[in-house]
């Protein structure tokens, strides 16, 4: 499925050619290193193995960004007995190491930016605090943020934000400031707690924080993205809402980007009555089938869980490429009825119908 215009990928890339691993050879100075700088990125891999090549341009790709001598990698391979004293037992593994033996783990994707993001939240506080230009900055330094605005003598909250801070400070950033919030003007004696989503360019605010899990949610809300990745795992929590849901199939993470860019101001205008979600074409080949898409096929389709009509878009180009006013013209015509359901072995049929929602 091709899109009207094209799209460029957001990220960091490498002038000229992509560089090999650059090991440190000497172990024992890596260990000296691990123990006297303030910080240390390590990432033991085997040279052989399938995920540890496919780390190989991102991990030079941080290096280049990052520092060399703060970045680093160690070839598990040739020093086998120097990993298992460290503790490696699969590969690749990502560890922070910081002076006076802390070590943290790194979990998340194995690319430069998420590795990057990682890195500079765990150099910060968990919590940091924040006023003035200082705050402005800070709630755009990181793809979701967290700001407590804690009225005198909140202690109880300003703990529970706290500790939901470490719980999560791997992935998100936290802080407190020191000026109230707009919602404090009316209910001075309220603290409120507010999240900033930037990929999505969405802003919450909650002052309903009475509850033990209350915080934990709200940092839960806020987190899922606009346009999520549907999988077997999660799929169920967004057929129990009782919306639509808008699917897109793709087999390239890079077509997936551009879809989400393309659509995430459509998703946020039909936010209240439609999911907007993507799905691995090759992974769930049989979930595309269901949806009227040819088997393992990317496309996109309409499905109204509360009926089971299916809209998949046309493949014969008479709607042209996948575009936001092109799918809010596909969603209009499915509400009007202009445009029939499919049925397995009808293809994709356009008609009168009778359709009051989606």
């Amino acid at each position: 499925m091709r899109f009207f215009r094209p799209f460029f990928a957001v990220g960091l890339l490498l002038s000229g050619p992509t560089l090999a691993w650059d090991h440190v050879d000497d172990t024992g100075a890596l260990k000296e290193a691990l123990r006297s700088n303030e910080h240390t990125l390590v990432a033991f891999i085997l040279p052989d193995e399938e995920n540890s090549q496919a780390l190989e341009p991102e991990w030079t790709l941080l290096r280049q960004n990052e520092g060399e001598d703060d970045v680093v990698s160690v070839d598990c391979s040739a020093t086998p007995k120097d990993c298992e004293e460290l503790g490696v037992a699969s590969f690749p593994a990502i560890r922070l190491y910081r002076r006076g033996g802390k070590l943290d783990r790194y979990r998340g994707p194995r690319k430069a930016e998420a590795i990057a993001g990682y890195l500079r939240r765990a150099l910060r506080p968990a919590v940091s605090h924040i006023r003035g230009r200082n705050a402005t900055s800070f709630t755009a330094a990181d793809d979701l943020v967290f700001v407590g605005h804690f009225v005198a003598g909140d202690a109880t909250l300003r703990d529970r934000f706290a500790a939901v801070a470490h719980k999560y400070c791997d992935r998100f950033s936290f802080a407190e400031s020191s000026e109230p919030h707009p919602l404090q003007q009316q209910h001075p004696r309220q603290s409120v707690v507010t999240c900033y989503n930037n990929p999505d360019g969405l802003q919450r605010s909650t002052a309903e924080l009475a509850g033990a899990a209350a915080l934990d949610n709200f940092v839960r809300l806020c987190s899922t993205p606009l346009i999520p990745e549907l999988t077997r795992r999660n799929e169920l929590s967004f057929y129990q809402t009782g919306k639509s849901i808008v699917h897109y199939f793709t087999h390239d993470t890079a077509e997936r980007g551009a879809y989400v860019a393309e659509m995430r101001p459509l998703a946020q205008k039909y936010d209240e009555y439609l999911h907007f979600t993507t799905t691995d074409a090759g992974e769930y080949a049989d979930a595309a089938a269901a949806m009227g898409l040819p088997y393992g096929a990317g496309g996109l389709a309409v499905q109204n869980p509360n009926n089971g009509d299916v809209f998949p878009w046309p493949r014969d180009g008479r709607r042209g490429p996948v575009t936001a006013a092109a799918v809010e013209a596909f969603l209009v015509d499915i509400i009007q009825g202009a445009v029939k359901p499919w049925r397995p072995g009808s293809g994709t049929g356009q008609g009168k119908g009778g359709h009051d929602e989606l």
